[in-house]
């Protein structure tokens, strides 16, 4: 008996080491999971440990199925995140008092190691295959006339998605924010005197160190652009102060947006969805000129992940939204700079 604890010892140290090989404890970066994130982390990890049963190559070949590096990736995470629960409960196993059914402790320990094994294989050597071509939402941009979100709302005219079609244009906010529901109102600036529209936004998406929970993004009412100009009048026949904007189904409202497109433009190849508005109200503010509103504007914290959004040139000539004011209630963090976090396409020092 004292035989077999010294093994599953020794195998417990050798998981242990490769999982501080993977995530070294001076470098490891603190996230908040949340609990649904979780169980799709274990099932996910589930589903491929069952199919690597009945795989020829096994956990590494079943994770290797995919052309898509987004796929490859979640994979990882997933195996990574389940497999230190799994170390976690051998450990308190083998740190009981009486251990219980050793024998089976031991080939459990055996699998454990085979499977962080494959894992620490998959890390080292990326994905292998051939990878498909990314597709980006920002590309289905490309080929839509300068005014196509204008376009696009004037043939929601009269159906339920209007205003909120308009919202999503004026504010580049995330379907699921639609469904949470975004307050619109007028006021005015006390520094400038000025009428100002607000919008203000409930984040999606946040954790301790990433989203803003709250962003407002103002305009002049005095702005000429036909959807700001809808908006103000809307607001001159309300009753109330604030209106309410809000989706009861993000893939309700997906759905009627690639409809109405579709009617529009019938021969463009990518599909137009919510997330187009998001890309185009990004490159717009690009090309105003302000980086940091930029990120603020989308709701995020990191200046590194405006980089996925769209370039100046696709900002909508003629059309292009000038909000007067963007607020959030997190700063932005800086993007980085060294020899480790340069990117392709970066420009040259």
């Amino acid at each position: 008996m004292n035989e077999l604890l010294i093994k599953m010892q020794g195998l417990a140290n050798r998981c242990q080491a490769i999982l501080d090989a993977m995530s070294p404890p001076d470098v490891q970066v603190q996230r908040s999971t949340s609990h649904k994130t979780k169980i799709e982390y274990e099932r996910q990890a589930q589903q491929l440990l069952q199919r690597a049963r009945h795989v020829e190559g096994g956990l590494f070949a079943v994770v290797q199925s995919t052309r898509c590096v987004a796929t490859f990736r979640k994979r990882l995470i997933a195996l990574e995140h389940f497999l230190s629960s799994q170390q976690e409960q051998l450990t308190r196993q083998l740190n009981a008092p009486a251990v219980k059914a050793a024998e089976i402790l031991h080939l459990q320990f055996l699998l454990q190691l085979k499977h962080l094994q494959a894992l620490q294989r998959l890390r080292q050597e990326g994905l292998t295959g051939e990878r498909a071509k990314r597709r980006s939402k920002r590309q289905s941009l490309a080929g839509l006339p300068a005014n196509w979100r204008i376009a696009l709302c004037k043939r929601a005219a009269g159906g339920r998605y209007l205003f909120s079609l308009i919202v999503l244009a004026l504010t580049g906010c995330r379907p699921s924010e639609l469904v949470h529901g975004i307050d619109v109102w007028r006021g005015k600036d006390e520094t400038t005197g000025k009428l100002l529209i607000h919008f203000r936004i409930r984040g999606a998406k946040i954790k301790e160190s990433q989203g803003q929970p709250l962003r407002t993004i103002s305009y002049d009412t005095d702005d000429p652009h036909p959807l700001v100009v809808v908006v103000n009048e809307l607001l001159d026949t309300q009753p109330e102060p604030r209106v309410f904007a809000q989706v009861r189904s993000a893939v309700n409202l997906t759905v009627e947006i690639r409809r109405l497109a579709r009617s529009l433009w019938p021969k463009h190849k990518q599909p137009i969805t919510a997330y187009c508005f998001r890309h185009q109200f990004a490159v717009d503010l690009k090309a105003n000129g302000d980086d940091e509103a930029t990120s603020r504007g989308l709701g995020h914290i990191s200046a590194e992940t405006r980089r996925v959004y769209g370039t100046t040139g696709q900002a909508s000539k003629g059309h292009r939204l000038r909000p007067l004011q963007i607020d959030a209630e997190r700063p932005v963090k800086p993007r980085r700079r060294g020899p480790y976090t340069k990117r392709r396409g970066d420009p040259k020092p």
